[in-house]
């Protein structure tokens, strides 16, 4: 069974999506940036689609009341994602229920994670729906992994208003997005 980080929620029924992006630098330093990097850009949703290169699909961040905001991410906040093209008449509301950092200096490693529920908005069958974003540096090495927890069928899969290339995309637009 592979290891993963412990706040990456149980999969007891529905689908489970894990998506890797990892990259390996060629100092600890540059890493240690690039993990500073994209720490940041994960906490920058409103700018999530220039970074993942996901066609139409608009990201925005709201605060507890719902209000437009732009500034970073905390916790409480909502993430709102929309795609025109799909011919979605409203948008989907997801709270973030939690950042954090970690740090273990003892094995050169460092971890960012924000975790994501679906609203009450939502439709019932994914009131359950989870999933949580971990940015990890491991000495030279960094990934960004996105891992989703719908309570629904395989075919009824897009986790989040997004589909899984799209996911893909944005956890490389994370590591690897340049001006």
């Amino acid at each position: 069974m592979q290891e993963t980080h412990y706040l990456v929620p149980q999969n007891n029924e529905g689908t489970a999506t894990d998506i890797v992006y990892s990259v390996r630098c060629d100092m600890v330093e540059e890493a240690e940036d690039l993990f500073v990097d994209a720490k940041d850009r994960l906490l920058d949703v409103g700018n999530w689609a220039k970074y993942a290169y996901v066609g139409s699909v608009q990201f925005g961040l709201a605060d507890s009341h719902q209000h437009v905001v732009s500034r970073h991410a905390r916790r409480g906040d909502h993430i709102l994602i929309s795609d025109p093209s799909a011919g979605k008449s409203s948008l989907d509301w997801f709270t973030i229920n939690a950042l954090e950092y970690d740090d273990y200096p003892d094995d050169n490693l460092e971890t960012f994670a924000i975790r994501l529920s679906s609203t009450k908005e939502q439709a019932e069958s994914s009131a359950a729906d989870t999933a949580i974003i971990v940015i990890e540096r491991k000495g030279e090495a960094l990934s960004a992994t996105f891992h989703g927890r719908n309570n629904v069928t395989a075919e009824q899969q897009s986790w989040q208003g997004l589909t899984e290339p799209q996911w893909a995309a944005l956890m490389k637009g994370l590591i690897e997005y340049y001006d």
